[in-house]
C-alpha cells in the first residue's frame, strides 16, 4: 500500500486581492459567513466550529482563511462550489472497493477533475483494488462517487450483453443460390452488419481466384478411377498430382459470386471468425459479434452494454417490407422481310400515348377507339393475304388505352398466323423490390476431356438467359421502375473444333427507367436459320440416272429478328 500526494484540490478563485476586517468578540461563524458572502462564496460550517473572533485584519483571502483555521483548528475544502468548514472530529474516512476499474484509474481521474488534495492524500492497494480516504464528508462523498463511476463503467465494458433481433422481412442468414450452375452467395442482414463492424480482407468479388473462366463452362468432379479415387484415371499412379483447377468464373450477379471471406463465410455458418481470446471477450477489437439464427430468422449480438443503443434503429432500417414488382417476358422472333414491310423501325408506346417512326406504306394512322386498337392493315407477300397491321410513314402520336405489351402482342399474333413470326416463350415472374429476377430456357450437356492421369467432365450450357434487376424510384410525385436488363443468348452451331461443337453467344446489357404501364422493347438479334433437305418417293429415289426424276431437293433460308417485350407492374398489396 502506498499514500499518493495527488495534486492539489480546485483552486479558491477570490473575488478581490486583500480584504479589511474588524471583529470585537464575534463568532468565528459569524465571520466565516460575513468573509464567505463578501467573497461570493457559498459556505458549510459545521456545527462543532466554535469561537470568538477579535481583532482587525487586513490582508489576503488565501492568508485570511489560513489564519483562521490554525486558531480555530478546523479544516476546510473547496469542492469548486461550496466552500466546506469542519472540525476534524467531523472528519470522515471511507474504504473503497474497486472491482473492475483500477486504482490507476482512479488516481487519473480524480486528478484531472481536480478533486484530489494534497492535505488529504489517499492510501492505494493496486493489488487489491482498495482504496482509503479521510477528508472533510463532502470530499469524501465526491471521492467515492467517482470511484463508483468509474467502476461501473469498467465493469459495462469488460462484460458483454447478448441480445436477440428477430426480422420480419429480411433474411439473417445468407442464401445460396444457383445460377447457370454456379454457386451464387446472397449476403443476409448478419453478414452485412458483420462486414461493417469487421470489413474483410479481400473484396467479395472472387478477383484472388484468377481470371474468369468462359461463360456457360464449368468443370465437373474428376471422374473415379477403379480403385474409387478421383486423383487420377485408370492406372494411375500414387502421388500424382492432380490436374490445376479452373479459374472461378466471375458470376452473373457480379461480385457476388466470388468466395466470400473468412468472416462472413463463418458467419452464415454460426460460426464466429475470431479466435479464442476475441471470443471470451477479452479484447474490444473482437466485439461486437454478430450471428443469424436461420431457424427463427434472428439476428444475435454479442457486444458491451453502453454500445447496444445503436442495433436497433440500424436493423429496423434494414428489415423493411420491400415492394412486389411482376415482370412479364415476351421473347418474340419476326421475319426479316415481314418486319421491313410492317415499316416498324421504333416504337415508343405506353398508356397514353403511342410514337412511331418508320417506312410503311400507308399514311399517318389514326385512333379507332379500341383497347388492342389497329393503325391500318396491310398483306403480306404470299399464299395467305392476311391483313395485318403496320406502323405509318413519319410520325404518328394517338391517344391509346391498354398497356404495351398487349398492343405490340396483337400485332405479333396477326404475323404468327403468316408464320412469320413466333413466340418463343412468355415467362412471367414476381419478384421483389431490388432483387434480381432470372428466366432461363437454357440446354446443359457434358463433353469429356482426358488429361495426363484422369478425365474431367466439362458443363456447357446454352439458351437464353434474361436477368432482370428491377428498382422503384419515387420522386416528384410520380412512380419509375428502372429495369437493370443482362440478356445472353446462345446456341450450339454445326461447326467444331476438336471434335467440341462452338457455340455462338450474344450479350445484351442495357439500363432504363419505365414508368407504370410502360414496356421496355429489346430488339437487335438476328438469327439465320438455313436448312436443307431431299424428299422423294422410296426404292424409285434410289434408282442411278432416273431417281432424281423421284425426288426434290428443299433449301430454306429464314432471318428472323429477335425481340424481348419486358412488361413491369407494381403489384399492389
Amino acid at each position: 500500500m502506498c499514500a499518493a500526494p495527488a495534486s492539489f484540490a480546485t483552486a479558491v478563485h477570490w473575488k478581490t486581492s486583500s480584504i479589511a476586517y474588524s471583529a470585537e468578540g464575534k463568532d468565528v461563524k459569524d465571520v466565516l459567513r460575513d468573509f464567505a458572502a463578501s467573497q461570493g462564496i457559498p459556505a458549510n460550517i459545521g456545527g462543532e466550529v466554535a469561537g470568538t473572533v477579535s481583532g482587525r485584519f487586513n490582508m489576503p483571502p488565501q492568508r485570511f482563511l489560513d489564519t483562521l483555521a490554525s486558531t480555530f483548528g478546523f479544516v476546510w475544502y473547496y469542492d469548486g462550489q461550496v466552500l466546506d468548514i469542519v472540525m476534524p472530529a467531523e472528519m470522515k474516512n471511507s474504504l473503497l472497493k474497486l472491482d473492475s476499474a483500477s486504482a490507476e484509474q482512479l488516481r487519473r481521474t480524480l486528478t484531472q477533475l481536480g478533486v484530489a488534495d494534497n492535505r488529504f492524500p489517499l492510501i492505494y492497494d493496486d493489488s487489491q483494488g482498495a482504496v482509503i480516504v479521510n477528508g472533510p464528508p463532502s470530499y469524501v462523498q465526491m471521492v467515492t462517487s467517482v470511484a463508483d463511476r468509474i467502476d461501473k463503467n469498467a465493469s459495462r465494458r469488460s462484460g458483454t450483453e447478448i441480445r436477440v433481433y428477430p426480422l420480419r422481412h429480411a433474411w439473417a442468414v445468407d442464401r445460396t443460390v444457383d445460377v447457370d450452375g454456379q454457386q451464387v452467395t446472397l449476403a443476409g442482414v448478419a453478414s452485412l452488419l458483420n462486414s461493417m463492424y469487421h470489413p474483410p480482407s479481400q473484396s467479395m468479388g472472387g478477383a484472388a481466384n484468377g481470371a474468369a473462366a468462359a461463360a456457360g463452362v464449368m468443370r465437373s468432379k474428376s471422374m473415379s478411377d477403379v480403385a474409387g479415387s478421383a486423383s487420377g484415371g485408370y492406372n494411375s499412379k500414387p502421388g500424382t498430382p492432380p490436374l490445376p483447377p479452373l479459374p472461378q468464373a466471375t458470376g452473373p450477379l457480379g461480385g457476388l459470386s466470388g468466395q466470400p471471406s473468412q468472416g462472413i463465410a463463418q458467419a452464415a455458418n454460426n460460426a464466429p471468425a475470431q479466435d479464442n481470446d476475441q471470443a471470451s471477450g477479452s479484447k474490444d477489437d473482437s466485439l461486437p459479434v454478430i450471428q443469424a439464427d436461420p431457424r427463427t430468422n434472428s439476428v444475435l449480438v454479442r457486444d458491451l452494454p453502453d454500445r447496444m443503443y445503436q442495433y436497433p434503429d440500424l436493423l429496423e432500417r434494414l428489415d423493411v417490407k420491400p415492394q412486389l414488382i411482376e415482370i412479364e417476358a415476351h421473347i418474340i422472333e419476326v421475319d426479316d422481310n415481314a418486319l421491313q414491310q410492317l415499316g416498324v423501325d421504333w416504337t415508343a408506346h405506353n398508356s397514353h400515348v403511342d410514337i412511331q417512326t418508320g417506312g410503311g406504306v400507308l399514311p399517318q394512322n389514326t385512333y379507332n377507339g379500341t383497347l388492342t386498337q389497329t393503325f391500318g392493315t396491310t398483306s403480306l407477300n404470299g399464299t395467305l393475304q392476311t391483313p395485318v397491321p403496320v406502323s405509318p410513314t413519319g410520325l404518328s402520336m394517338a391517344a391509346v388505352l391498354g398497356d404495351a405489351g398487349r398492343y405490340l402482342m396483337t400485332r405479333i399474333d396477326a404475323l404468327t398466323q403468316t408464320n412469320r413470326a413466333k413466340i418463343d416463350s412468355s415467362p412471367k415472374v414476381t419478384t421483389l423490390n431490388n432483387l434480381e429476377a432470372v428466366m432461363a430456357n437454357k440446354t446443359r450437356f457434358f463433353v469429356p476431356v482426358s488429361g495426363y492421369t484422369s478425365a474431367d467432365l466439362y458443363s456447357v450450357s446454352t439458351g437464353v438467359s434474361l436477368r432482370v434487376l428491377p428498382m422503384i424510384v419515387e420522386e416528384n410525385g410520380s412512380t419509375q421502375i428502372k429495369l437493370d436488363v443482362s440478356i445472353e443468348d446462345g446456341e450450339v452451331t454445326d461447326q467444331t473444333v476438336g471434335n467440341l461443337p462452338v457455340i455462338t453467344s450474344s450479350d445484351i446489357n442495357t439500363s432504363a427507367f419505365i414508368k407504370q404501364g410502360q414496356a421496355l422493347l429489346v430488339a437487335g438479334y438476328r438469327v439465320d436459320n438455313r436448312k436443307n433437305g431431299v424428299a422423294g418417293v422410296p426404292g424409285l429415289s434410289k434408282i442411278p440416272v432416273i431417281g432424281n426424276l423421284f425426288k426434290t431437293a428443299s433449301n430454306n433460308d429464314s432471318h428472323m429478328e429477335r425481340l424481348f417485350l419486358l412488361t413491369p407492374r407494381i403489384v399492389e398489396p
